[in-house]
């Protein structure tokens, strides 16, 4: 059984499509798989934006035979994709499993592929890049809100006020994050109680922000990452309706 989420984050500057297994956030600590084994793949010519079709190709070949025969050795756990590297993430319990690794991947001589391990005991890649924080799971929530306004037939590169409701535990929290908010270019709103929630104390705020995914991302980043100290989470978002002609 496996269980992927797919979200879309930024990488040194480039925008990056991260896939990870969830289920590995209970299993790992139980598993003796504490060999990360990673493969990164780029297109022969150091100079091109993207991979072209055949390299697009050979890279499916090789990732299919890298999840096949490694099987039994590792277990895949994630990987990153921008326009430029894929990179592939296993964890496996013994050294072999490089071994095995490597020897696939210098059958693909058309592509620019690194094969490397690292001795992991606490699995940090896993836990610390693959596995979304909450900055990053909201961005799973902002794609389909994206998705949810064009379906209605509305504009998404025009700049207009998003509203952003945040919820506290204590009305202190909740106060000491409205006075941080005006720094990081929010107007503060109004404020409400909620008895119904484990984190009853709610406020809102507002700014301005496209909807493209990328800029959406920074937007609702700036609140979460503000709001985490007070134990703050976001819980809704409102964008102002503009109609696409």
């Amino acid at each position: 059984m496996t269980d992927w989420l797919t979200y879309e984050w930024e990488l040194h500057g480039e925008r990056a499509t991260f896939r990870v297994d969830m289920q590995y956030w209970e299993l790992l600590p139980v598993l003796s798989y504490s060999q990360l084994v990673y493969v990164c793949v780029a297109p022969r010519d150091p100079l091109a934006k993207g991979f072209n079709r055949m390299e697009q190709y050979r890279f499916r070949q090789l990732r299919h035979r890298l999840i096949d025969e490694l099987e039994g050795r590792a277990i895949h756990v994630g990987s990153v994709y921008s326009d430029t590297l894929r990179t592939l993430y296993f964890y496996a319990a013994e050294t072999d499993a490089i071994q095995l690794a490597s020897a696939i991947c210098r059958e693909y001589g058309t592509l620019a592929i690194t094969c490397a391990h690292a001795s992991e005991p606490h699995c940090t890649t896993y836990y610390r890049f693959l596995y979304p924080d909450d900055v990053r799971l909201q961005s799973v929530e902002n794609a389909a809100y994206i998705e949810a306004m064009r379906k209605r037939g509305g504009d998404t590169d025009t700049i207009r006020r998003v509203m952003l409701t945040l919820s506290f535990l204590t009305i202190e929290d909740r106060n000491a994050f409205l006075k941080e908010v005006s720094k990081l270019g929010f107007t503060p709103g109004g404020t409400s109680w909620d008895g119904e929630s484990t984190h009853p104390a709610c406020c809102t705020v507002s700014g301005f922000t496209s909807l493209s995914l990328q800029k959406l991302n920074r937007f609702t980043a700036r609140a979460i990452s503000a709001a985490a100290p007070m134990e703050g989470m976001l819980t809704d978002i409102e964008a102002e309706f503009v109609k696409r002609y």
